[in-house]
């Protein structure tokens, strides 16, 4: 099984990083609308910074999995 170590300033390093902040600042939903708007403005923006790479997709998918993983557990309090 091959494996990869991501080079630091690498795209994927890059992403991760991003990531990993912002699933830590829009983990847990709150009441308001503006926090919604937010995270999804924040997504939008990560989804757009990694347009343009090789992980774009991926990146969208993660990102769009993240909104889904919020609304789910959100709904179920």
């Amino acid at each position: 099984m091959a494996s990869k170590k991501f080079e630091k300033g690498s795209e994927e390093w890059m992403f991760f990083n991003d990531y990993y902040k912002f699933r830590q600042k829009y983990y847990e939903a709150d009441d308001g609308e503006e926090w919604f708007a937010g995270m999804m403005k924040a997504g939008e923006s990560l989804i757009e910074k990694y347009a343009q790479t090789n992980i774009a997709k991926y990146v969208q998918s993660l990102i769009f999995s993240h909104f889904e993983d919020v609304e789910r557990r959100w709904k179920s309090k």
